[in-house]
């Protein structure tokens, strides 16, 4: 195994130790320093997942590189992902409801109450959702933006090694006031449980590919 192979493992499989041990600039420097090293445009490997003893998701924001996010917290639902370079991401669901460490960061979605992700419901038989988006950089407070839900087909999928049946959802926006435009992809599989998605979060930044690699069980 090479030096960056190395590098890359031990940045990735210890990010708390990093967040409980440094702080401030020095912190910030060495974080910057190796930030290409934490990631590349193939798939995180099954050893580096399995090394981690913690729930985990592999990240790639738009046509970037696959990174690591490990679960932080489990607050009331909201599961709050974080990388070494502290890049935060805050699912319900599966659902991203919170962004942080981004330029332009996505500071909450208010879910319409009716929302398949507020209780992983999907046969409400409601398909247009109104949920309220409020930004960071530049700030605005609470976007109405109305989303239509449909079922596009049943399907089998891989993921690092294991083979899933899944229901494939789509969510496109409607108009709003910002003409923002996105399509989000939702793989489904018979627990409600969101194995892959592709979802656009703010108008600022690229689509997200989000991908489990190890699940969370949540404690008895």
């Amino acid at each position: 195994m090479d030096l960056m192979n190395k590098i890359r493992i031990f940045i990735i499989a210890f990010p708390f130790l990093f967040i409980s041990c440094a702080s401030g600039s020095i912190y910030s420097e060495l974080l910057n320093n190796l930030k290409t090293l934490i990631s590349g445009p193939e798939n995180i490997s099954l050893n580096i997942i399995n090394s981690i003893p913690y729930a985990s998701m592999q990240v790639r924001l738009g046509r970037g590189n696959n990174t690591l996010l490990v679960l932080e917290e489990d607050r009331y639902g909201i599961l709050k992902w974080t990388s070494s370079n502290l890049v935060k991401i805050y699912t319900k669901n599966g659902f991203i409801v919170k962004a942080k460490g981004l330029e332009n960061e996505l500071d909450n979605i208010e879910l319409d109450k009716d929302h398949p992700f507020n209780n992983k419901n999907f046969d409400t038989g409601k398909t247009i959702f109104t949920s309220f988006y409020t930004f960071n950089n530049p700030k605005l407070f609470r976007l109405p933006v109305k989303t239509k839900i449909n079922l596009i087909k049943e399907e089998e999928i891989l993921i690092f090694g294991n083979l899933y049946k899944v229901k494939l959802y789509e969510e496109i926006a409607l108009e709003n006031l910002i003409n923002w435009k996105f399509r989000n992809l939702y793989w489904i599989d018979d627990y409600g449980s969101v194995l892959k998605s592709i979802q656009s979060f703010t108008p600022k930044n690229p689509e997200i590919q989000m991908t489990i690699a190890k699940k969370y069980k949540k404690p008895d």
